[in-house]
Order: C-alpha cells, then sequence, then structure tokens
C-alpha cells in the first residue's frame, strides 16, 4: 500500500429497515467504507469478513422482531470477536435496563430512533478519529 492512499475507516450497519440502512450508507459513505446487513447471518458474515472500525446495531431483527435477541447475539460476536471496533446500539427501546445490559455486553454508546442523523455522523467521526489516533 503506497503512502499516498488513506483507507477510509469501516463502518457496518445492520437493521432490518431498508429505508435506515439506505439513509445511513448515504449519509457515511463519502467519509467511510460502509457495509450494510439486515439479519444475524449477513451481520456476522459482514463482520466477520470486513471487520469495521464502527458497527451500528438495531437490536429488533428477525426472527424476533419483539425482543432484542437476535440484536445481542451479534452484539456479543463483534464485540468478541472484534474488540477493538466501538458498537453503537440503534434502538427504539428507550429502558435503562437493555442500555445497561448492553454495556455491559460491550456497547459503546446509543442512539434512540427515530435516529437523529446529524448526532449519529458527529459520533461516528468523532469516533473514527479517536480510533486513527490510538492506532
Amino acid at each position: 500500500m503506497t503512502g499516498t492512499k488513506k483507507m477510509k475507516p469501516k463502518v457496518l450497519i445492520v437493521d432490518d429497515d431498508v429505508a435506515i440502512t439506505q439513509q445511513l450508507f448515504w449519509t457515511l459513505c463519502d467519509e467511510f467504507e460502509v457495509m450494510t446487513a439486515n439479519s444475524l447471518a449477513s451481520a456476522i458474515r459482514r463482520a466477520t469478513i470486513y471487520e469495521p472500525d464502527i458497527a451500528i446495531l438495531d437490536l429488533h431483527l428477525p426472527p424476533t422482531l419483539d425482543a432484542p435477541d437476535t440484536g445481542l447475539r451479534i452484539l456479543d460476536y463483534v464485540k468478541s470477536h472484534l474488540p477493538a471496533s466501538k458498537v453503537f446500539v440503534a434502538s427504539s427501546d428507550p429502558s435503562v435496563e437493555m442500555r445497561r445490559d448492553c454495556i455491559r455486553r460491550g456497547a459503546d454508546g446509543f442512539f434512540d430512533k427515530p435516529l437523529d442523523v446529524e448526532r449519529l455522523l458527529s459520533t461516528v467521526r468523532r469516533t473514527a478519529v479517536a480510533g486513527r489516533l490510538a492506532a
């Protein structure tokens, strides 16, 4: 690799709502290498192959849309296999218990749904810069 080409930080967006993944893809794609996933299998596959620096994770994914089980499994996988990755949970579940459980499992932050895209973008930028400085 030559010194003139900078690698863009990699971001994985996991959400079963295609409108959300598309909106975030277009919001982030100029500054980041963005991958999307909409299921447990595709999220695990993309995390394994691309090793994202940052993951934005919806907890309520098929087949358990009414419970956070699938999202929590992805969070556990990313944090155990890619401990340097930062994982931000995007959820419409504002409960303190849910947030505590996610933090205990290694989540690095939260975004409430509906998403504040400007806040998300500034947080991802800050996280990416901090990651570069630490490397």
